[in-house]
């Protein structure tokens, strides 16, 4: 149930109170409150994290001095949301529990359908920056109601499925596998686009794979409909300027919290109210968002335990890309992302 959800992204998010809330939020703290025996355990596994933890602690330290104590509230259920997500993960590996490839294969699926759905029943988006989303036209958006986003996640379902012999002689994985292709280039996302080649460049031996791949995306990419709409514009160069001088504007901004940090999540309160809701708050860059909000010990801690990780991890490709994503937008602290990763970790595959 819990890595089905993960499938229809923001259409189950809900507010309570003004704070916004995911049905996967509510079953992994009903995970952890059946399990809360076993906590004292989960936080002898913490240890990996102990470097991360300091920077938070030494952030919030900055962020009491920084901001009225009443502000806080909201920032520090995010950092919670952070830290039941790792406890869940440690709480599974420990307890050897195994997530069956099926339920990641339901998500995917659910995905690749939403969102093939709307790109050709309800192409015109623009409505939803009422809801503090961006306007999206004539591009693949839902659930995650940005094209980015919904592109990474259907790339981290893809890369989670085991590439074997076994896949290709499956017609079901070999429609599967069309779909999730086709939803990823009608996304119209250059940057996830570009983190999924870096990601081959980097992990492929064989130059042929390597060579064979990029012209059949590029000729993937040139066939693509050219329909109205600044989003379908591949020679766009606003979106890229404009992020770099949103990073660049956030380092000149918080020089010097770089080294000890603004406090997880922080960086909301710096924002100025407006009359719609705006979900783009922060750096795009996951990386520069770890060194603000918690640091250069902070960024080293999280450094670590993502190594550790990967060191263990039977999914690397789908790390190497989760890591390379973050480059161009905030993909390591999106709660489905994140959750994904950790969760794919305890998946079991099918058997042959």
């Amino acid at each position: 149930m819990l890595v089905i959800s993960l499938g229809f992204g923001q259409l189950l998010r809900f507010a309570m109170s003004g704070i916004p809330i995911y049905l996967h939020d509510l079953l992994v703290a009903a995970i952890l409150l059946t399990n809360v025996r076993s906590l004292p355990a989960v936080l002898k596994s913490f240890k990996v994290l102990k470097i991360f933890i300091l920077g938070i602690l030494v952030s919030s330290l900055s962020a009491l001095y920084l901001y009225p104590l009443s502000s806080l509230l909201v920032p520090s259920l995010y950092s919670l949301r952070l830290l039941s997500y790792l406890s869940l993960f440690f709480l599974l590996k420990n307890s050897n529990s195994k997530i069956s490839q099926n339920f990641f294969l339901a998500a995917s699926l659910i995905t690749t359908v939403i969102g093939l759905t709307q790109y050709l029943l309800l192409p015109d988006m623009r409505w939803a920056q009422y809801l503090g989303w961006d306007d999206h036209l004539n591009r693949l958006t839902l659930p995650h109601y940005d094209p980015t986003f919904t592109g990474v996640m259907l790339i981290l379902t893809l890369l989670t499925l085991p590439f074997t012999t076994h896949r290709y002689r499956n017609i079901r994985y070999s429609i599967y596998d069309i779909l999730i292709l086709l939803s990823i280039l009608l996304t119209y996302a250059r940057s996830v686009w570009l983190s999924i080649l870096m990601t081959i460049l980097t992990m492929s031996k064989s130059l042929k794979y390597i060579i064979i791949f990029t012209i059949i995306f590029v000729l993937a990419i040139v066939a693509l409909p050219d329909r109205f709409g600044e989003g379908t514009n591949l020679l766009r160069t606003y979106s890229i300027t404009s992020r770099v001088g949103s990073d660049l504007g956030y380092v000149k901004k918080y020089s010097w919290s770089l080294l000890t940090g603004r406090g997880l999540n922080t960086i909301i309160l710096d924002q100025k109210a407006g009359i719609l809701p705006n979900h783009a708050t922060g750096p795009n860059n996951s990386y520069l968002y770890l060194l603000v909000t918690t640091g250069i010990i902070g960024l080293l801690g999280w450094g670590i335990f993502m190594k550790s990780l990967y060191k263990d991890s039977v999914n690397k490709p789908m790390l190497t890309f989760f890591f390379i994503a973050s480059l161009f937008n905030n993909v390591m602290f999106y709660p489905f992302a994140l959750l994904w990763i950790l969760l794919a970790e305890l998946m079991v595959p099918n058997e042959a």
